[in-house]
């Protein structure tokens, strides 16, 4: 397969890079297909709709070495996969990574999501994905002590790919990495690190980071920062139990003078947090999805920010994270 290398060079421009595949508005409206008579959707299955591969940005490791995975999507034209929220309905990808002991898994990470709207009847169904190629990231450590002279990798991996239906995949991906010649530098794979490289500058960026500030005042998430060249900001929600919006998703903000604000009001509901803390998490969105700058939002709620019909609110507000 290394032998392939130049062959592999030209292929990088098209696989797992946004671009052509992708439309940029910031919200894509799905229309009932009209290309159906072109599909067998009784003998479909996810596993047909959508191709996986898996890449490593280093070809040989030392101990002590951080790496990070790339799991490649290929979607086929017109159906979608989703976000790790993926909205009012969908499911996102699950991925089940194993590794030898000495080897630390992180979380998995999502580039920014496309918005999908249908009307289902009066109303309106947002949700949010991806189509065409994508690249979750995950990144991995090596442990000083670990001895392995290979590190034998599985990931299990499940999707729900959706159009006008919507179908199961799943797929098991293996690789294995070896160690690094005695007395010589881990060496890096030049075609998974260029998927690594290109899929990290669309990963939503902390908000601090970007000199966006983010508070809780009378139940409501409000969030200010830098436009930039941007003429549009939305907010859409990470998986909150108990924190969901007021307003329709995805909510509006406002941009003058280069400067954005968010208002997003908020019903706040203890009972339905599931016994996990209170947060307020998501995306805040500027420029388009082939243009993309996205800011992390994660703010935990302090008891002051129940609504006031708890009597033992009590406590100080919340600010962005850091």
């Amino acid at each position: 397969m290394q032998r392939l290398f130049n062959g592999i060079l030209m292929m990088i421009a098209a696989l797992c890079l946004p671009g052509a595949s992708c439309i940029g508005a910031d919200v894509h409206i799905e229309q009932d297909s009209t290309d159906q008579a072109s599909e067998d959707l009784a003998t479909l299955t996810g596993d047909d709709l959508v191709k996986v591969d898996l890449h490593a940005d280093i070809a040989t490791f030392l101990p002590g070495q951080d790496l990070t995975l790339a799991v490649a999507y290929d979607v086929r034209p017109g159906w979608h996969i989703y976000w790790r929220n993926s909205g009012d309905s969908g499911m996102p990808p699950e991925l089940s990574v194993k590794a030898p002991a000495g080897i630390l898994v992180g979380e998995v990470l999502y580039p920014r999501p496309e918005i999908f709207q249908k009307k289902q009847g009066d109303s309106t169904e947002t949700t949010f994905g991806y189509r065409g190629k994508v690249c979750l990231l995950i990144p991995l450590r090596i442990t000083e002590s670990f001895a392995l002279s290979q590190i034998d990798l599985s990931i299990e991996l499940e999707w729900l790919v959706c159009k006008s239906i919507c179908l199961l995949g799943s797929k098991q991906l293996k690789l294995s990495i070896p160690a690094a010649l005695p007395g010589r530098p881990s060496v890096a794979d030049p075609f998974g690190l260029r998927l690594v490289n290109v899929w990290r500058k669309r990963l939503p960026v902390p908000a601090a980071r970007a000199r966006v500030f983010a508070s809780i005042r009378d139940s409501s998430l409000q969030v200010t920062g830098p436009a930039g060249l941007s003429k549009r900001v939305l907010f859409i929600p990470d998986h909150t139990p108990g924190v969901t919006s007021v307003k329709r998703i995805p909510v509006p903000g406002v941009i003058e003078d280069r400067r954005f604000s968010l208002d997003v009001p908020l019903e706040i509901r203890p009972e339905d947090a599931l016994g996990e803390p209170l947060r307020v998490t998501g995306l805040v969105l500027l420029g388009s999805y082939d243009r993309p700058r996205a800011i992390s939002i994660d703010l935990p709620l302090s008891r002051i920010d129940i609504p006031r019909d708890d009597p033992d609110s009590t406590g100080v507000g919340s600010s962005a994270e850091h």
